[in-house]
């Protein structure tokens, strides 16, 4: 009798701590990590290491170098004889930032390690930073956002990478663009047989985010709505009402300019924060992003040479709005991202902008105010050097400036270095 209770009592227990645990392992989750002070590349090795089967990398630029946390992962013996024996299988859309020499020699690398890697031969540059891990499973992962995988960026770029689990709409709308681009790619090495990638059942998936692509219009010139880019921007922009928080490389597209200059006239405080080396013509955009009521402009700027504009880049691509939605992605606001470029923007609403909206507020917060304390001594030093007639040093650490205060050390600077 004894028995039969305690046997009856553990089944119960048992189905208890089963249906308990259940939500757990389908518990989306979105983390964000951002360069240059996370380990980033770190995690994308982890998740590498991890991959169950399949993995699918569509990237624009990385080092391929031991140098690389995730070269070093790919070098890993226990990993190395996964990929010999078919065990974890890695394929890669590449573009590469460089010379066609040089793109060459990383592609070659990556197949040495033991990836299928394609590019595109169609003159257009793949300028996504995703990944896709177990494609359609239980153990889906998707990794994106605006960072290449590359040192520089680990190292110096302001960058937001996102991890995601358990998301599978992401997992669908990224591994299908995946798929799109590995169609369109050309073999850099040997043909590799791979089994087919699964996308996952969307029944019922709660609408937690939306991904879009212009590859369909760039590569096909299929013309739709969602493929255009700059019309999602511009969709969000539009539909802020208090507060919209920017941080991207560049603001050159005259919908998205007119749009903030809207926003900021209807009452939305507008905070914009771009890169050094899209302040250079920044005066033919000046009647949308200077001298505008409730729109504040700051620059990172670091550097008072020219040639080094780049070198420690507002690489960031992400937009706050009304503290509730996030947009982020690889899609520069330029004319060259939205029609010469394959580009994706993702957008992060409810509950899964929620999860990482604090993180994003804070780094914002954090950039905005960067270096500020410290430009009246900077100022000083400049005016005491001008005043030596020496040159300054050219770099410096990075403050976000106006549009007023870049110009007022160009002007005690106009040269610098030895």
């Amino acid at each position: 009798m004894l028995n039969s209770f305690l046997k009856t009592r553990k089944l119960v227990l048992s189905l208890f701590v089963a249906i308990a645990l259940q939500p757990a392992f389908a518990q989306a989750k979105i983390e964000v990590l951002f360069h240059p002070t996370d380990p980033t590349l770190e995690k994308v090795g982890d998740w590498i290491r991890q991959a169950h089967k399949t993995v699918d990398i569509a990237m624009y630029s990385m080092d391929t170098t031991a140098a690389s946390p995730v070269v070093k992962t790919l070098m890993d013996p226990a990993v190395q004889a996964r990929l010999k024996t078919g065990d974890l299988s890695i394929r890669m859309i590449f573009e590469g930032y460089g010379k066609p020499v040089d793109n060459d020699k990383k592609m070659q690398d990556l197949e040495n390690l033991g990836i299928d890697v394609r590019f595109l031969k169609s003159g257009k540059k793949v300028h996504h930073k995703f990944a896709v891990m177990d494609s359609g499973t239980a153990n889906a992962r998707v990794i994106t956002g605006s960072a290449n995988w590359s040192l520089s960026s680990y190292r110096s770029y302001d960058e937001n990478m996102l991890f995601m689990e358990n998301e599978p709409e992401a997992n669908f709308e990224y591994e299908t663009e995946f798929q799109r681009l590995w169609t369109d790619g050309a073999e850099f090495g040997a043909t590799v047989a791979h089994s087919p990638r699964a996308l996952p059942d969307l029944t019922g998936t709660p609408d937690r985010l939306d991904v879009f692509f212009n590859s369909p219009r760039v590569l096909h010139k299929i013309q739709a709505p969602e493929h255009n880019l700059t019309s999602q921007v511009v969709r969000l922009i539009n539909g802020a009402k208090s507060e919209l928080s920017i941080a991207t490389t560049r603001v050159r597209l005259v919908p998205v300019l007119e749009s903030l200059k809207a926003a900021a006239a209807r009452g939305v405080k507008v905070k914009v924060l771009i890169s050094q080396d899209d302040f250079r013509d920044l005066w033919k955009r000046g009647d949308y992003l200077l001298n505008q009521p409730n729109l504040e402009l700051r620059i990172k700027f670091y550097n008072l040479k020219p040639s080094q504009y780049i070198s420690s880049q507002m690489h960031n691509k992400f937009m706050i709005v009304d503290r509730e939605t996030i947009e982020t992605g690889s899609f520069n606001w330029s004319d060259s991202s939205e029609n010469a470029h394959v580009e994706n923007v993702l957008e992060l609403k409810g509950p899964a902008a929620s999860e990482v909206l604090t993180s994003y507020n804070e780094r914002f917060d954090l950039m905005w105010e960067r270096g500020r304390a410290e430009f009246a001594e900077l100022k000083a030093k400049l005016a005491e050097k001008q005043r030596q007639g020496q040159f300054p040093e050219c770099g410096f650490s990075p403050s976000s400036l106006t549009y007023d205060e870049v110009r007022e050390l160009l002007k005690l600077a106009p040269k610098c270095g030895s």
